[in-house]
């Protein structure tokens, strides 16, 4: 039972999703840290949903459609906002001195703001990905369909094996999403040109803000 426990969790891992998006937006607007700090906060957000899966609070969102349903828009919001965000900052990369060059300020704005504000710039690397896994209740819905399978039939280890589970399911997507933010950061480096930044701000806005309409629409 482990072992199919185990390939459903690293199906799901491998599986991009609206957290892989975040990620992504992270590393390639921040870097690496910003990246992996993003996947911090959306494993804590799968473990928030999971343990509430594990103790009986999920039932409630489960069976109430007004709950899910302002959950379920409450993500969408957030990734819209997150979407015109990365459109607004692939404007403003866009911005051009008079002598024809990028301007200065444009292309660093974020640079800037992240190393006069580290703690700032760190706080909304970690806030996105919580945010975006807390509003998803999808997470909360696969929980409940996937631990009951696997929990054993004595009340008494059924919350102990339910934790577990659920802190492995953590494990997996904190493991394949801190792995991606290491491989992405690699490749930014080679990615790094004002235009082609721009380029992946627009389609990361665009891209985000799709996932939110479909989120909201579905």
């Amino acid at each position: 039972m482990l072992t199919a426990y185990l390939g459903l969790c690293l199906l799901i891992t491998l599986t991009p999703g609206l957290d892989t998006a975040v990620v992504t937006r992270s590393v390639l607007m921040r870097g690496t840290r910003a990246g992996l700090l993003t996947a911090a906060g959306c494993a804590l957000g799968l473990l928030a949903h999971a343990s509430a899966v594990a103790l009986g609070l999920a039932t409630l969102l489960a069976r109430s459609a007004v709950a899910f349903e302002a959950i379920k828009l409450a993500g969408a919001a957030l990734l819209v906002v997150l979407g015109v965000r990365a459109l607004w900052d692939a404007r403003r990369r866009g911005g051009t001195a008079p002598d024809g060059h990028a301007d200065d300020r444009a292309l660093g704005g974020d640079a800037a703001a992240v190393a006069g504000r580290p703690g700032r710039g760190e706080r909304w690397a970690f806030a996105a990905g919580l945010l975006t896994n807390l509003t998803n209740p999808k997470a909360t819905l696969f929980f409940l369909a996937a631990l009951p399978q696997f929990l054993p039939d004595d009340p008494a280890g059924a919350l102990p094996t339910a934790l577990g589970l659920a802190a492995i399911a953590v494990a997996f997507s904190m493991t394949g999403l801190g792995l991606w933010a290491l491989a992405l950061g690699r490749v930014r480096r080679f990615v790094a040109s004002p235009r082609f930044r721009r380029v992946q701000e627009r389609l990361l806005g665009v891209t985000l803000i799709g996932l939110g309409v479909r989120v909201a629409t579905e």
